[in-house]
């Protein structure tokens, strides 16, 4: 429910190289099916230009949190490179699930997976990603209408996906109304979780709304309510 699951971005072999976001991003979501907040989420981005880290917290308030009681804490960390992020180490904690953890050996190929208590290993692809880098991929390196398979991990396994752009598109948030690019996952005849996410040009192609559309048809929009550099 909450945001930050499987963002759709999508990381280039050979785009434009993007200039980098400051040393210290804070971005701050809420979390809303139609009328009803269900949580808030924030984001803190750190990178000297070399490394980088990533902690994100999110929770469900309100009738939500009565509900359905969801804490989300993930943290991420790798290298800073000339063809953009390349994560080394994730993990997750949540409410009521097992520890999740993902470590990335570029040397081997290899990627090490951890959820709860089974540990396994599988091959390391190129344009391999945790969920929570991934989210940040495009401030360190441009998108492009043309957009490859990425392979995403959140410590379970690790999946395909492949996004088209929708198009430019000036949406309204908390912040003001801001120009971003559109895209979405491009999902099979079979498939009915989507996702969607807007990048906004202004803010180093920081992602300012995610949607998710859950098996059941719901949907629920993560918007950013606050920016600070």
């Amino acid at each position: 429910m909450m945001r930050h699951a499987l963002i759709v971005l999508i990381l280039l072999p050979t785009p434009a190289w993007a200039a980098q976001p400051p040393h210290h991003v804070q971005m701050d979501f809420s979390v809303n099916s139609g009328s009803m907040h269900l949580g808030d989420g924030r984001d803190v981005l750190e990178h000297d230009g070399k490394q980088y880290s990533i902690v994100s917290d999110s929770k469900t308030i309100g009738l939500a949190a009565i509900l359905y009681k969801m804490n989300i804490h993930r943290e991420a960390r790798g290298l800073v490179t000339k063809s953009g992020l390349r994560p080394l180490h994730f993990q997750e904690e949540r409410t009521r699930k097992p520890k999740r953890a993902a470590d990335f050996d570029w040397e081997s190929r290899q990627l090490g997976l951890t959820d709860g208590d089974n540990v396994t290993t599988v091959a390391l692809p190129d344009n391999s990603f945790d969920q929570t880098s991934f989210a940040y991929a495009f401030a360190f390196r441009s998108p492009d209408e043309e957009l490859p398979p990425v392979h995403l991990t959140d410590g379970r396994k690790l999946s395909d996906y492949k996004y088209q752009m929708v198009g430019k598109e000036k949406i309204k948030t908390p912040i003001g109304e801001l120009e971003t690019l559109h895209f979405q996952k491009v999902r099979d005849v079979d498939d009915k979780r989507g996702f969607e996410v807007w990048l906004a040009v202004g803010h180093h192609y920081l992602p300012v709304q995610i949607r998710y559309i859950e098996k059941d048809g719901t949907i629920l929009d993560s918007t950013v309510t606050a920016i600070s550099y």
